[in-house]
């Protein structure tokens, strides 16, 4: 006789056939479909004792297996505070059917089922303590089950390791009695995590050490993989094979995944019509066909049964197939939007939805984990958690000054991380494919893969996500919190859709990228705006106004001045033009402003502070009147301003103008096209001039301005007074509020309690 007795004390069979869940039933997913003699043979063949199942209030499934060598009744028993909502379960052992149907009889007060328990000295114990079961418990609540059941279950296999050590702890620290096990519904870790007592030659002998607290608890915690596999089990066990051409239908996936977030939640829901076991089968079928090419459900089942498979394996081999894929549906879109046909973007999109397949199953997994890990975080209060996301913090310079002065100065009364796939953020998200975007010019942005993403939020144990840009980052992190019910803050920042226009021709394109613009806005809580015509963008995108807030930004008047100007007095007019040197931001104009000015005045020379794909073009046009000083920053940038006669701005997409600030802060008078953001930043004739997009009219107030420095002068003067309360302290402050607004705060910037 082995010298240790062991049983897995907690594990359920297809008696617990009723899922709580209105999408389960839905999709005819029971709560269990693990027959009791397979959970018996299981048991036994991974070295259990005794046995026992512990259906949700039912002992019909381990009465079908009683006359078995080593098996005792139990039941996971639903019990309730009376006249609460609070609701609890109670693993009891060793029962016979008279006590079942007392406890049955007596749910709904958690006292009496206690009293009657402790007199018949009905061994039992506090299953998984810190889940709610239905209304989150209180610390009264807690404390009072401690003096109700002395055992509480520290060790719950489909329970993550941070999520049982509570429990353990708690008893621990109260001198109680923790015992563990699987808590399998699906029938593939029945025994693998258990309670291990002295020897013990029968049932009652077995639990009457565990009243002793002669027990310790061994075996395999959980994880999101098991969880994920668990519905995957399920499922297979559950659901007819799909018929071979069965192909997911996104709408439909998307629907099962909300209303898993959205039940897990309330911990119930109400069966619909909308969705049926059909769709479940199409997305199982294309999930084995993606990562387990070869194998039907059943070997793959009998895989994870017998060692063959892991389940930490298997979402590896899942991540990867996701990844790869992924990486060929960014090829495949990034060739469709050169294409612009209408069934090759259609194709594309398919080709994205079927590269996420793979990890779908792990991502209400991980997202439920992630909620249950921050219920029972210590941290209750404090500044709430900012992820930032920038996509090409690198290559966009006015979301990257933006996103420096956040990480530089900080936003008040929150902590801030930047994550991007860029070097140089706080959280770096590893790239599937470092992809160049589609008529960007030179512009790459990395791609990052969905787990990754939701992994990192969960790690950061974020409040709240901003999106700087429907980038890959930024459409990806938008998903992802999604899943994780955090809400969500956009950046509205570039007109992407007249980008796209404007670099291609295409007015048609132009419309598509308007449209998926405005579909990725209408999913976040506020959209930060910087400007009224952005305001006025975005309602023509669909955004509702009363889901806009202001954030504008700010400009450094004391880093850019007028006493940093360096150069000395040549007799040429220097008219400077800072930023990306792309056709959307109005380079054609810029050019031909400059040659007709110059034809009238030849002193005007054309300064580039920066770079980009229409470089050689301007060069090849204007020759020696044109001077390329490359992208400066700080002092240097500050000089080039300061140096300047005029800054003259083509661009009629801008959203808001933060060059045109800093040309202000270093009194430097600006012509400017009266369009956009910029047109609210100069008051036309006294911080500046706002002309038509018209070469001639801005070729004409060019030429005026070299003949008159005293206006000059006076404008610039004028320009720097306007602008000296724009800091960037109150343009943070402004960015504050609108978190604060999108976490639902009437200024109180900090943490809920979980």
């Amino acid at each position: 006789m082995s010298a240790i007795s062991r049983a897995d004390l907690h594990c359920h069979s297809t008696a617990s056939d009723v899922s709580k869940l209105g999408v389960a039933r839905s999709l005819g997913l029971p709560e269990c479909a693990t027959p009791p003699e397979e959970v018996y043979a299981l048991a036994r063949r991974r070295g259990m004792d005794f046995v026992t199942i512990t259906d949700h209030d039912s002992i019909a499934g381990v009465l079908e297996i009683a006359d078995r060598p080593g098996v005792f009744v139990s039941e996971e028993l639903t019990t309730r505070f009376a006249g609460e909502p609070q609701a609890v379960h109670v693993l009891c052992y060793g029962i016979t059917p008279d006590d079942h149907e007392w406890l049955q009889a007596h749910a709904q007060d958690v006292e009496l089922i206690a009293a009657y328990l402790a007199e018949r000295e009905i061994v039992s114990a506090l299953a998984h303590p810190f889940f709610a079961v239905a209304a989150p418990l209180e610390p009264r609540h807690r404390r009072r089950l401690a003096e109700l059941f002395g055992i509480w279950e520290v060790r719950n296999g489909s329970r993550a390791p941070e999520l049982n050590q509570p429990a353990a702890t708690y008893i621990d620290t109260r001198g109680g009695i923790g015992i563990g096990g699987s808590d399998d519904h699906a029938g593939v870790d029945v025994a693998r995590t258990w309670s291990q007592t002295p020897a013990a030659a029968t049932p009652a002998e077995f639990l009457a050490h565990i009243r002793a607290g002669r027990v310790t608890t061994g075996g395999d915690q959980g994880s999101a993989a098991k969880w994920a596999h668990a519905a995957v089990a399920l499922a297979i066990r559950s659901l007819p094979a799909a018929a071979a051409d069965a192909r997911p239908q996104p709408e439909r996936v998307l629907g099962i995944l909300e209303r898993l977030m959205d039940e897990s939640e309330a911990r119930g829901g109400d069966a619909t019509s909308e969705l049926g076991p059909a769709d479940a089968g199409a997305l199982l079928g294309a999930w084995l066909g993606a990562v387990a090419p070869g194998m039907d459900g059943h070997m793959l089942l009998r895989a994870l049964q017998g060692g063959g498979c892991t389940h930490a394996g298997l979402a590896r081999r899942a991540r990867h197939v996701h990844e790869r894929r992924l990486h060929d549906a960014v090829e495949r879109t990034l060739a469709a939007a050169t294409s612009g046909t209408p069934g090759d973007w259609i194709d594309a999109a398919l080709q994205v939805f079927d590269a996420c397949v793979p990890v779908i199953p792990y991502l209400p997994a991980t997202a439920f984990l992630a909620r249950e890990t921050v219920r029972l975080s210590a941290r209750t209060s404090g500044p709430s958690r900012i992820a930032v996301i920038a996509d090409g913090i690198g290559e966009m310079h006015g979301v990257t000054r933006a996103v420096q002065k956040i990480r530089e100065l900080g936003v008040p009364g929150f902590e801030v991380e930047v994550l991007g796939t860029d070097a140089g953020v706080d959280r770096r998200l590893p790239a599937v494919i470092d992809a160049a975007v589609p008529f960007g010019e030179g512009l790459r942005l990395g791609v990052p893969g969905l787990p990754c993403v939701i992994n990192a939020l969960v790690e950061g144990g974020f409040d709240l996500v901003h999106v700087c840009a429907p980038g890959p980052a930024g459409v990806t992190a938008l998903l992802a919190a999604r899943f994780l019910g955090l809400p969500v803050a956009g950046a509205y920042h570039t007109e992407l859709a007249a980008y796209a226009g404007i670099r291609t021709g295409d007015a048609a394109l132009g419309r598509n990228v308007a449209a998926a613009i405005g579909a990725f806005y209408a999913q976040c809580r506020v959209v930060l705006s910087p400007s009224a015509a952005s305001d006025l963008r975005l309602g023509e995108l669909g955004i509702a106004a009363e889901r806009i807030a202001r954030w504008d930004r700010g400009v450094d008047a004391d880093g850019f001045s007028a006493p940093r100007r360096a150069r000395p007095e040549d007799g040429r007019i220097d008219v400077l033009y800072a930023g990306r040197l792309t056709r959307e931001k109005g380079t054609g104009l810029l050019v031909e402003t400059i040659e007709l000015a110059r034809a009238r005045d030849p002193r005007i020379q054309l300064l580039l502070a920066g770079a980009g794909p229409e470089e050689p073009a301007i060069r090849a046009r204007l020759g020696d009147a044109v001077c390329c000083l490359g992208w400066l920053e700080a002092d240097e940038l500050a000089a080039a301003y300061a140096s300047a006669d005029a800054f003259l701005f083509c661009s009629q997409t801008d959203t808001f103008g933060q060059v045109i600030l800093e040309a202000q802060a270093s009194a430097l008078p600006v012509l400017a096209v009266d369009a956009g953001g910029p047109a609210e930043l100069i008051e036309d004739g006294r911080t500046g001039l706002l002309r038509p997009p018209a070469a001639e009219a801005l070729a004409d107030a060019l030429v005026a301005l070299a003949a008159d420095p005293v206006r000059r002068g006076a404008l610039g003067r004028a320009a720097r007074a306007a602008v000296r309360d724009r800091s960037w302290d109150a343009s943070l402050a402004r960015l504050a509020a609108g978190w604060s607004r999108a976490l639902g705060d009437d200024g109180a910037m900090t943490r809920r309690a979980a």
